[in-house]
């Protein structure tokens, strides 16, 4: 009886510990970020349409390096007076082909923006790009980059 004891709290410690170790969203696997980049990619910071909402990164700031796991924090500000359109949204990897990232991040994300507490990304710099329009049917994009040592 003793080593059953013995046995199933080293399995639960264990088991514990895996399910600690799998806390946060992986972002991007190593896989996509080794996958081949755009030649000479050239992005542009912001499109929005005419009334669209603002899309404000909070976190990650530009120009900063950060280790992995991160915080993204990305405010949507509704324009116009009206409600932002959560069937718009989308996230994309800025790769030689694009990787939509939209259903690994759509648990946190509401009207307000975006709240990922944990998002783990491999090291290296990462361009994403993400979109949002509103009832109006006015879309704004806007990409950042992410440095991660």
């Amino acid at each position: 009886m003793r080593r059953l004891t013995l046995f199933f709290v080293l399995f639960m410690a264990v088991v514990s510990g895996f399910a600690f170790a799998s806390e946060g969203l992986e972002l991007i696997t190593v896989e996509e970020a080794a996958s081949k980049d755009m030649p000479n990619p050239v992005y542009f910071e912001i499109m929005r349409t005419e009334g669209g909402p603002l899309i404000e990164v909070l976190s990650p700031e530009a120009g900063k390096s950060y280790k992995s796991p991160i915080n993204i924090r990305v405010k949507f500000v509704p324009s116009g007076g009206f409600d932002i359109d959560l069937s718009t949204f989308k996230v994309e990897y800025m790769k030689f082909i694009a990787i939509d990232l939209t259903s690994r991040v759509k648990d946190y994300v509401s009207k307000e923006g975006i709240d990922v507490p944990d998002a783990k990304l491999p090291l290296g710099v990462h361009t994403i790009r993400m979109s949002v329009g509103d009832a109006n049917g006015a879309v704004t994009r806007r990409i950042f980059t992410v440095e991660v040592i």
